[in-house]
């Protein structure tokens, strides 16, 4: 290969994005390499000024259109399937590679004894830094067969005037988000930790909480060296507290390659993680994330790249299980680092996030894993859908309202879309190269929680 010749060509697929392509275009521009190296755009049919706004500042960026969206999985199949150049990597549009980024998750590739490295995925961690804040108050009991222990519901977090609720990272103090709309809020365990987005380094911050209780309580909010004691009413109200400058803030990890679990479920490595140090260290993973990883071009294509059934969602799961059982490999490298806005472009828990999430779930696993294990998981989602709906029927009786349908609804379509597309899985399941066997690769994963 000439000296001139590009080495990778960084594929960015866009829908709407607008607001985060001149954030990402701008740093990947600002890459320090030693190599010279293409931008590509896929444009998956914005409505948006996105087009425009490559075509005015970016002339160096080629950008692909295409007709209509044809999801993660189809978008950058578009480009992956035209690249020459011996590697191809991937970055989403909302994501911000640090200066060295490129540089270094394409230096393992060159490391001795790698000539079967298909991939290497980045350290990924969140667009903001965060404040950790700790929570604890009185424990509550709900009556009838709800069997968990609540302490606050949340329905609203505001840092300086700015509406933070949908970023603020939940997982280590709550329960999950309940009800939809403007009634959507977060019951809380009794006392956990969850992590605030900051709009800025400095401080100080000024944050507005909208909660209730079962009773009116107290709840003990703190940070790193101070915090505040602060009422809570049996009815929704609203309490502010500042935090002052110089409070310590984390980095937070978004992923750090992925896992699968037993029943299926991927998960990224690292989620939510606060960042202090402990995945400093290269690792094999047995997944990828595709939201910032470089592939040796040769194996992708041998795989096919993407499945463009999947559209969205588990699309880089079942590359990652194709890929290691054509007896590829995959690589975890901390120095890559890569700052991402999460579900910026699809909002977790949305319908599109539930159905593509559940229904793709399905789908790789009749495509990869053993025939015990699929038909297991795929015969319990009907037998779930069924008694999930046996519950909420009887719950409506008994309270003399109207049964909440559309879980149950969306559970019906999800089974549609899958029995449809499962003859087409069945014969890519037959039509699969496996260097390693189904049993041998099922020892990755990992038992569910």
């Amino acid at each position: 290969m000439p000296s001139d010749a590009p080495l990778a060509t960084v594929v960015v697929v866009n829908w709407n994005g607008e607001r985060w392509l001149r954030p990402c275009l701008d740093a990947l521009a600002r890459q320090s390499t030693s190599f010279p190296y293409l931008v590509w755009v896929v444009d998956n049919a914005s409505s948006d000024g996105s087009v425009a706004l490559m075509e005015r500042e970016y002339p160096d960026v080629r950008v692909l259109r295409n007709s209509e969206n044809l999801g993660f999985a189809g978008g950058n199949n578009t480009a992956l399937r035209e690249v020459t150049t011996p590697y191809s990597v991937l970055l989403n549009n909302d994501a911000t590679p640090e200066p060295d980024w490129l540089e270094k998750v394409l230096a393992p590739f060159s490391e001795p004894g790698t000539e079967r490295l298909a991939a290497v995925t980045s350290k990924v961690v969140f667009a903001p830094r965060f404040l950790p804040l700790t929570l604890s108050t009185q424990e509550f009991r709900p009556r009838g067969a709800d069997p968990r222990d609540l302490g606050v519901r949340i329905a609203s977090v505001v840092v300086d005037g700015e509406d933070v609720t949908g970023r603020v990272l939940w997982e280590k103090l709550t329960w999950g988000p309940e009800g939809e709309g403007a009634g959507r809020f977060w019951w809380t365990r009794p006392s956990g930790e969850l992590l605030v987005p900051l709009p800025s380094d400095t401080g100080p911050w000024e944050i507005s909480v909208r909660w209730a209780a079962e009773a009116s309580k107290d709840v003990e909010l703190g940070w790193d060296g101070g915090g505040v004691t602060c009422p809570v009413k049996d009815e929704m109200s609203e309490i502010s507290f500042t935090v002052p400058a110089g409070t310590r803030s984390v980095d937070v990890v978004n992923n750090v390659g992925s896992i699968v679990f037993t029943a299926g479920y991927g998960a990224d490595r690292g989620y939510q993680d606060v960042d202090a140090g402990q995945y400093d260290e290269p690792a094999d993973v047995f997944a990828l994330c595709g939201c910032a990883v470089a592939f040796r071009t040769e194996a992708g294509r041998q795989m096919d790249w993407f499945d463009d059934d999947f559209f969205l969602y588990y699309e880089d799961t079942d590359l990652s299980w194709r890929l290691r059982a054509a007896g590829w490999g995959i690589r975890y490298e901390p120095k890559a680092v890569v700052r991402h806005v999460h579900s910026a472009t699809s909002v977790e828990w949305s319908p599109t996030f539930v159905f593509h999430t559940d229904r793709n779930r399905l789908l790789m696993l009749v495509k990869n894993a053993t025939a015990g294990r699929a038909f297991r998981e795929c015969a319990r989602y009907p037998l779930t859908t069924g008694s999930m709906a046996l519950r909420t029927f009887r719950t409506a009786l008994k309270a003399r309202s109207r049964p909440a349908v559309r879980p149950t609804l969306m559970r019906l379509k999800v089974l549609m879309s899958f029995l449809r597309l499962l003859p087409v899985m069945l014969a890519k399941r037959r039509a699969a190269e496996h260097v390693v066997p189904r049993r041998e690769l099922e020892q990755w994963l990992v038992t569910s929680r």
